[in-house]
C-alpha cells in the first residue's frame, strides 16, 4: 500500500510523499522491518519517540509522532497517536472488522466466559466463531497465546484480517478497560457491546470508579449501523446508569423481574446450574455446567445476547447446554485424588469472593485457597482480597502472583493488612501449592485463584515459565 493511500482521510500534519511503499505499521521498534510505518507511543513506563531513530535504522518509511522529529524519513504529526494508530492499522487491513460480526464484551469479571459461551452458540448456529481474549486467540480449534487481553491495534486488526480470510464470520472479543482508553478498538465496527459488571479493579490506571466506568462505557459509542445492539446487565448499578446513556437499541438481561431477558436458577450443583431464561411472554431452559451464580449470569449475558441477534432459542440451548468448560475458569484437575482442586483466574475482590461463595455452596470439608496479588497494580484492593479469603476459607495459604518489579513480601505484607487470622505465608508459589495439596484430605476443597491460565510468572521484566496446573502435575507426579 503507497504511504499516501494510507494516511488519506486522517489530519496528519507533514508531508506523506509519493511512490512510497508500506509493508506493516508498528509501535515497537525492536519489530520494525524494512518498509514499515513506525508510530510513536506513549505509555506509563517509556516513551516511543525515544525509539524513532532505532525504528528509521531498521528500514521505517515514515514515523507518526506528536512532536516534531529530525529524521532522514517523512515525519507525519497526530495530535493523538493511539487514535492515528487504530486508524493507519484498520485501514492497512482494509477495513477488515466491517467483513465480521462483532460482539465485544466488557465488564470487569466474566469476559471471557461469556465470550466462549457466545462462539458456542454462534457454532451450534453453524457459524464460523474466532474469541478474542484472555486466554488467547481462537480461531480454530487451538488458541494462540496474546500478550494482552485485547491485543494491540495493529494485532487485533490482523487477526480480523485472517479470520476473515479462513471465512470466519463472527468474532466474540473481550474488550478491556485499557484497550478503550487507550483507543486499541476505536476503529473498529462493533455489531454488539455487551456489558457485564463493574466492581473494584485496575484503580492504579483508572484512579476512580468513575473514570473506570466511563473508560468501559466508550465500548457503546463505538457500535454502529442500522444492526447494533447494546446488552447490559441491569442487576448491576452501573449498568442500569448505562442503559440510559447509550443510544443503540438496548436489551437488558439479569435475575431481576424488571429485565428483559430475566433468568431464574431452577437448582444448582456443584457441577453447575438449571437455568431457566424469559423473555417477551416465553421461555426456554439452560443447563450451565459451571458452578457458581455468577457464571449462569455469564450463561444468562450469552443468551441474551444472542436473542438480540434473532437467534433461535433451541440454537442458544444447544449451544450452552454444549459447553463444560473454559480454559482457568473454575477449572477441575483430577488426579485421582480425594478432594477436589479448582483453578481459577479470579483477580479482583469480586471474582474471588464469588468463586469462594460457589465453591462454599458445594459439599465440603474443608475449603483451602491459595492466592496472592499482581505487583504494580491497585494495591487498594490487596488487603480486600485477604479478608474475602479469610471469610470463606478454612486455611489460606498467600503466595506470590506475578509480581513483577515489587518485593513479593511487601506485597504479601498489603494482603495481611485485611486479615485478623495468621495464614500461611509461602512468597514462592510451587511451594506454596504443594503445602495446600499436602494439607488437603478426603472431601476437601482446594482453590488455586489468580493464575488460571496463565504459563508464566511475571518476575522484574522476564516471564519466568509457571502454571498451577503443572505444579499440581508434578505434586503428583514426583
Amino acid at each position: 500500500m503507497k504511504l499516501r493511500t494510507l494516511v488519506r482521510g486522517y489530519p496528519f500534519s507533514g508531508r506523506a510523499e509519493a511512490g512510497v511503499e508500506v509493508k506493516g505499521v508498528r509501535h515497537d521498534s525492536r519489530c520494525v522491518k524494512p518498509g514499515d510505518v513506525y508510530v510513536c507511543l506513549e505509555g506509563q513506563k517509556t516513551d516511543g519517540h525515544l525509539y524513532a531513530p532505532e525504528a528509521v535504522e531498521k528500514g521505517a518509511v515514515a514515523v507518526v509522532a506528536r512532536r516534531r522529529l529530525d529524521l532522514d524519513v517523512p515525519v507525519l504529526l497526530a495530535k493523538d497517536t493511539r487514535e492515528a494508530y487504530s486508524f493507519l492499522s484498520d485501514r492497512f487491513f482494509a477495513h477488515p472488522s466491517r467483513k465480521l460480526h462483532i460482539t465485544g464484551v466488557t465488564g470487569t469479571n466474566g469476559k471471557t466466559t461469556t465470550t466462549h459461551y457466545l462462539q458456542a452458540v454462534y457454532r451450534a448456529g453453524g457459524l464460523g466463531c474466532a474469541v478474542i481474549g484472555t486466554v488467547g486467540i481462537k480461531i480454530g480449534e487451538q488458541y494462540s497465546e496474546v500478550g494482552l487481553t485485547t491485543p494491540e491495534a495493529y494485532d487485533l486488526h490482523q487477526t480480523f484480517f485472517e479470520a476473515a480470510k479462513k471465512g470466519i464470520s463472527h468474532v466474540a472479543m473481550e474488550v478491556s478497560s485499557h484497550s478503550l482508553a487507550l483507543k486499541r478498538v476505536e476503529h473498529v465496527a462493533f455489531d454488539s457491546a455487551v456489558f457485564l459488571n463493574l466492581s473494584h479493579d485496575h484503580l492504579d490506571f483508572h484512579h476512580t470508579m468513575e473514570e473506570y466506568f466511563l473508560a468501559k462505557a466508550r465500548l457503546f459509542r463505538l457500535v454502529g449501523g442500522e444492526k447494533a445492539r447494546a446488552v447490559i446487565n441491569s442487576d448491576d448499578m452501573y449498568g442500569r446508569r448505562l442503559a440510559a446513556m447509550v443510544e443503540a437499541p438496548v436489551t437488558t438481561f439479569g435475575f431481576g423481574e424488571e429485565a428483559d431477558v430475566r433468568g431464574i436458577i431452577r437448582g444448582r450443583n456443584a457441577t453447575g446450574s438449571d437455568l431457566e431464561v424469559r423473555y417477551g411472554g416465553t421461555s426456554f431452559d439452560l443447563r450451565v455446567h459451571l458452578p457458581g451464580d455468577f457464571n449462569a449470569a455469564n450463561a444468562l449475558a450469552a443468551a441474551a445476547t444472542a436473542l438480540a441477534e434473532n437467534f433461535e432459542p433451541s440454537v442458544i440451548s444447544r449451544g450452552i447446554n454444549g459447553m463444560y468448560s473454559v480454559p482457568g475458569r473454575l477449572e477441575t484437575v483430577n488426579f485421582e485424588q480425594e478432594y477436589q482442586i479448582f483453578i481459577d483466574f479470579a483477580h479482583t475482590p469480586d471474582g474471588l469472593e464469588k468463586v469462594l461463595r460457589a465453591l462454599k455452596e458445594a459439599p465440603h470439608r474443608r475449603i483451602i485457597t491459595v492466592f496472592g496479588c499482581p505487583g504494580e497494580r491497585d494495591r487498594a484492593k490487596r488487603p480486600v482480597m485477604g479478608s474475602i479469603a479469610e471469610r470463606y476459607s478454612d486455611l489460606v495459604v498467600v503466595t506470590s502472583d506475578n509480581p513483577a518489579s515489587e518485593d513479593p513480601e511487601e506485597i504479601i505484607r498489603d494482603i495481611l493488612g485485611g486479615m485478623k487470622g495468621r495464614p500461611v505465608v509461602l512468597p514462592d508459589r510451587t511451594e506454596a501449592v504443594r503445602y495446600a495439596l499436602a494439607a488437603a484430605g478426603k472431601g476437601d476443597i482446594v482453590l488455586l485463584a489468580g493464575k488460571g491460565h496463565e504459563n508464566y510468572q511475571l518476575v522484574g521484566n522476564r516471564h519466568v515459565p509457571y502454571s498451577d496446573r503443572q505444579a499440581v502435575q508434578a505434586f503428583f507426579i514426583s
